[in-house]
């Protein structure tokens, strides 16, 4: 029965942990703004955003740019295959005028800016429209000269980027660079007459019946629906994500996602898994001697002294323990004073360190850090231990055990003691989720380079990879973490039936 409900849960986890990163993708992707915005923070602290450099639509890196990160596609579904002619005429109209089709109003910066993108984006899936478009001698020649701009947009590819491609992406390189320099002729040299626009128009006209099937500028009906859930951002990520491949930084594209977070793994987990541990341990200790010692002075007294705890943020208690005692106390024992920054010394100074001096180095280092993130855990999780003690003790079993003539050490500790930790090793087990996310605020306050550090840029700087890749870890943990939580729940209770149906 126990194996059964394991293997239910193994198979639920794939499709929960898709369902989490759709809803996490969908959100990131509507979020306003883009990769290319930078945020700044003002001296007063107030956030804002920029347009980085590049931003243009005629600037070939931002579209590269756009490119790479698969910001060109809609985000879940495609139907741009199945735009009309009238459409694709109207857009073109609207650029050119920078006024609203249906109502006459002008366009505002960031209206015309989002029809900019959107039309660019759109273009390689109606290339024979905006060909259509631009041999009607008849039209406007400033909106034909738009829909060849339009044209020449869609029809450019950008080249596969990395090391280690294969020889059809090498060879698809060398002809998408020949195709591109073909087409940037066509950029460089303004059209001032309709003579000059109608000779460029044929000569287009020649080139795209050569590479039509190329570009699939006129798909059939199945390949329209292919392209409707496939060739979109979601699918496109889905599809990197089964390879394993979580993308780059933004700032960087020569450095993956997975190296950077495997670089400040030893930070997160460290501060991570130490406090959890110590939190179990502790809160099993200070529960029980308030249970048992329920009412007295000694009980109350922890029970204000955690509330006060629990009443302190973070960013309060950081800096206190930095003032306190990083800047007028040594380390016990020692003259050596508290550090206030870093997860150790610099590097030329822990590589001449023996083993024993880089664990003491590190000791020194992460003692406020963990001080910091032990004690909120720790109020919240005595509270709770001390109301299971108080429950577990009244339990029929427990007074059986003490009229046996059971001595209060084994009671306590087997008796008492392992029933009453179902419920932390439960609360404990399920927050393994936070286990990369670190703490942002103690991260920021002490220096270290974490991962928590490290996802909170990557949203001020909007770079997509990282977010969504400590969105999928974080939720494939935490969905372990409950499945580690009931299993162990199982372990210490045999009663235990999680499949057992309610009457």
């Amino acid at each position: 029965m126990r194996y059964r409900y394991i293997l239910k849960r193994l198979l639920l986890l794939p499709i929960t942990l898709f369902l989490i990163i759709l809803v996490n993708f969908v959100i990131i992707n509507l979020a306003p703004g883009e990769p290319v915005f930078v945020t700044e923070v003002g001296k007063g602290g107030e956030a804002s955003r920029k347009e980085g450099q590049g931003a243009s639509r005629h600037d070939e890196r931002y579209l590269q740019f756009r490119e790479f990160f698969g910001l060109t596609l809609p985000i879940l579904w495609n139907s741009w295959p199945w735009t009309t002619s009238d459409k694709v005429l109207e857009d073109l109209t609207m650029l050119q005028s920078r006024r609203n089709a249906a109502t006459g109003d002008e366009l505002s910066a960031s209206a015309y800016s989002a029809l900019q993108i959107e039309t660019g984006d759109r273009a390689r899936f109606v290339l024979p429209i905006l060909l259509q478009i631009m041999e009607e001698k008849a039209q406007n020649i400033e909106i034909r000269k738009e829909a060849l701009y339009q044209f020449l947009r869609g029809a450019t590819r950008f080249a596969h980027i990395g090391a280690r491609l294969s020889e059809q992406e090498r060879q698809e390189n060398e002809q998408i660079s020949v195709n591109n320099l073909y087409l940037d002729d066509f950029r460089i040299h303004p059209l001032r007459t309709k003579e000059e626009l109608n000779r460029e128009v044929s000569e287009l006209q020649k080139w795209y019946g050569i590479h039509q099937e190329e570009l699939q500028g006129n798909p059939t009906r199945e390949q329209k629906i292919v392209l409707f859930f496939f060739e979109t951002r979601f699918s496109k990520y889905l599809g990197r994500v089964f390879r394993l491949d979580f993308g780059v930084l933004r700032s960087d594209t020569n450095r993956s996602v997975i190296s950077e977070v495997i670089s400040r793994l030893k930070y997160s987990l460290t501060l991570s898994l130490l406090p959890m541990l110590a939190t179990f341990f502790l809160c099993q200790i200070f529960g029980l001697c308030m249970a048992i010692w329920k009412d007295s002075t000694f009980d109350r007294s922890l029970n204000l002294f955690f509330l006060l705890l629990y009443a302190t943020p973070v960013f309060v208690i950081g800096p206190f323990l930095i003032e306190t005692i990083a800047l007028h106390h040594n380390y016990p024992f020692t003259s050596i004073p508290f550090p206030i920054r870093g997860f150790s010394s610099s590097e030329a100074i822990y590589s001449n360190l023996t083993t024993i001096e880089r664990i003491f180095d590190i000791a020194r280092h992460i003692t406020l850090p963990l001080l910091t993130i032990l004690y909120g855990s720790l109020a919240v999780q005595s509270r709770l231990s001390r109301a299971i003690f108080i429950d577990t003790l009244n339990y029929d079993f427990v007074r059986t055990a003490r009229a046996k003539g059971v001595g209060p050490l084994v009671l306590y500790l087997i008796h008492v003691g392992k029933n009453a930790a179902i419920p932390i090793v439960t609360s404990v087990a399920g927050s393994l989720g936070a286990i990369l996310g670190g703490s942002v605020i103690v991260e920021t306050i002490f220096e270290i380079h974490g991962f928590g550090k490290f996802f909170y840029d990557a949203i001020l700087n909007r770079d997509y990879n990282v977010m969504m890749f400590s969105s999928l870890v974080g939720s494939f943990l935490g969905l372990v973490g409950y499945l580690v939580a009931d299993i162990t729940y199982m372990w210490l209770d045999p009663r235990v039936d999680l499949e057992a149906k309610r009457a």
